[in-house]
């Protein structure tokens, strides 16, 4: 008796599906056997594996690509988890899975997403991204912490240029101060009180600056962090 060519066909991508199955099972067993501090291990062999991961079922895969963007994560590769984050961010929320061993992955993958942002100097993008999260989880202190230093890090320009000014300030201050012992107290005392006045003057408007550079930042911070 003849077996008809489609129920040989159906047989065989049955197999070869089991099989593929099977030997993707196998490699996501080997995977956890890496010491969960061998990062780079676990990049090489999920780079050599990605493939055959894919037949895994939805919630291996789902924690082996969770466990690979913490890798690159620990390592400083940031482009590539940026990368990666977008996808598993997606899933999460498809899938409804925001408790993952225990850690809240959906807020998980937004800090170390906006942390990797900032390490990449992308400072709006992850200013963002800790806004939302901030909104979700009033209490995360990290990435309170995190996005004041974004707004730091993003006000950079004007902020170094104040202390430059008063750095200046203070210089000019120091060297009048000298010119005042050496030469005004000792041949032009006439000039010795309006050179003591423009001393007194700078010093203070050096002060100022930097105090004012502080509260600006403050209150910058304040009402974008903690509104």
């Amino acid at each position: 008796m003849q077996v008809p060519a489609d129920l040989l066909f159906i047989i065989y991508k049955s197999s070869r599906s089991q099989l593929e199955n099977q030997t993707s099972y196998n490699l996501y067993l080997d995977y956890q056997l890496i010491p969960s501090t061998d990062y780079r291990g676990k990049i090489r062999y999920f780079d050599r594996n990605q493939e055959s991961f894919k037949y895994l079922d939805e919630d291996q895969r789902l924690d082996i690509h969770l466990d690979f963007s913490k890798a690159l994560f620990e390592i400083g590769n940031y482009h590539r988890f940026v990368q990666c984050a977008d996808p598993l961010i997606e899933q999460v929320i498809m899938n409804n899975v925001y408790v993952h061993n225990g850690d809240k992955i959906f807020e998980e993958l937004l800090f170390k997403k906006s942390a990797a942002l900032f390490n990449l100097r992308k400072y709006d993008e992850a200013i963002r991204i800790l806004q939302s999260l901030v909104k979700i989880d009033k209490e995360h202190v990290m990435a309170k912490r995190l996005f004041a230093l974004c707004i730091r890090k993003r006000g950079k320009s004007w902020y170094d240029l104040s202390k430059a000014a008063a750095i200046v300030l203070l210089f000019s201050a120091v060297s009048i101060l000298f010119v005042e012992l050496v030469i005004v107290s000792s041949f032009f005392l006439e000039y010795l009180e309006p050179v003591i006045l423009l001393r007194n003057v700078l010093i203070l408007s050096a002060s100022a600056l930097l105090i004012g550079r502080e509260m600006a930042m403050f209150w910058c911070i304040r009402g974008e962090v903690y509104r």
